[in-house]
């Protein structure tokens, strides 16, 4: 036999020498499946980091609609088209004009005018939220229901008053809702990732 053959015959065994080690388990690994976390809540739990606070436009207006959207955006993974959304408009907006705007910049969406509380649930559902008029002449950034006591409410991201989430109890919230115009409106972008957690623990 060749020098070469040798070579190539010893070279082709330490290969699968390497190969074979480590590939037989020891013994069989046990694991037991831990419980999911309860979901988070609210479903849009926007970072308070990124939470945009209303600014005053040229006409000196406020620019409620646009910082909410904004908000709503960033929770969708949207960050460049929010900072281009909020580059470009602000001051006062109604319904009709910024589906408009969405329309000519290609953006899908789904909306309500009828203060339908089952919108609201897809939102939450679905983990995107919206945004609605809520309060007075202002807009804000629905993040969904939440649970407390046997009870549901609504968590608002007031951009107004970026920092925090306020509740109001959902027969309340969507009563007042549909008082200010019943108007709400969710981008159909993928929503960020849910929380990662631990799915199981192995058995010694």
């Amino acid at each position: 036999m060749s020098k070469h053959r040798m070579h190539a015959r010893s070279l082709l065994c330490m290969i699968a020498l390497f190969a074979c080690t480590g590939c037989l388990p020891e013994g069989d690994v046990q694991v037991r499946a831990l419980p999911a976390p309860p979901p988070e809540q609210p479903a849009a739990s926007l970072p308070r980091e990124l939470h945009q606070r209303n600014w005053t436009g040229r006409l000196n207006q406020g620019s409620c609609v646009h910082a909410s959207l904004v908000n709503h955006l960033r929770w969708l993974n949207e960050y460049e088209l929010g900072e281009r959304w909020r580059s470009t408009y602000s001051d006062g907006e109604w319904d009709t004009r910024l589906r408009n705007r969405l329309d000519a910049a290609g953006i899908d969406y789904s909306y309500t005018i009828k203060a339908d509380p089952r919108f609201l649930d897809w939102a939450t559902a679905t983990r995107r939220g919206a945004i609605l008029w809520w309060k007075p002449a202002h807009c804000c950034t629905f993040v969904g229901w939440v649970e407390r006591d046997g009870r549901q409410f609504a968590a608002i991201l007031d951009n107004n008053y970026p920092g925090r989430f306020e509740l109001t109890p959902r027969e309340q919230f969507v009563r007042l809702w549909a008082g200010y115009g019943g108007f709400a409106l969710t981008v159909l972008e993928d929503p960020a990732s849910s929380l990662p957690y631990r799915s199981y623990e192995v058995i010694e």
